[in-house]
């Protein structure tokens, strides 16, 4: 299959098919996933809901929302500690990249 501009298998990539993670790559040598998207205003308006003193933030529940899929694509069905340690904000113009990043657990 020929790819096209946009298309993100073309750089490796599968399509992961939600509204916040746009696509994954498995790391080199099957270390881990490495989920990315692209979050906007513009592109996701409903973000715009969770506002602190003027500025829109991603919302605790987003994050979690993106690590809970991001586990389920790995077969990971168990969240067991979220720590945020500074907020995501989201501009007013343009967008923010987000990666979230599943590793295999070595003992």
């Amino acid at each position: 299959a020929r790819s096209v501009a946009g298309d993100v298998r073309g750089a490796g990539l599968v399509s992961v098919g939600h509204p916040l993670l746009g696509a994954a790559v498995e790391l080199a040598g099957g270390e881990g996933v490495v989920f990315t998207s692209r979050l906007s205003l513009a592109s996701h308006d409903w973000l715009a809901d969770y506002t602190v003193n003027g500025v829109v933030l991603l919302a605790g529940t987003a994050f979690v929302e993106l690590v809970v899929r991001a586990g389920d694509e790995v077969g990971c069905a168990v969240l067991e500690d979220l720590v945020l340690e500074r907020p995501l904000v989201l501009p007013e113009h343009g967008a923010v990249q987000v990666q979230v990043v599943v590793e295999a657990l070595t003992e």
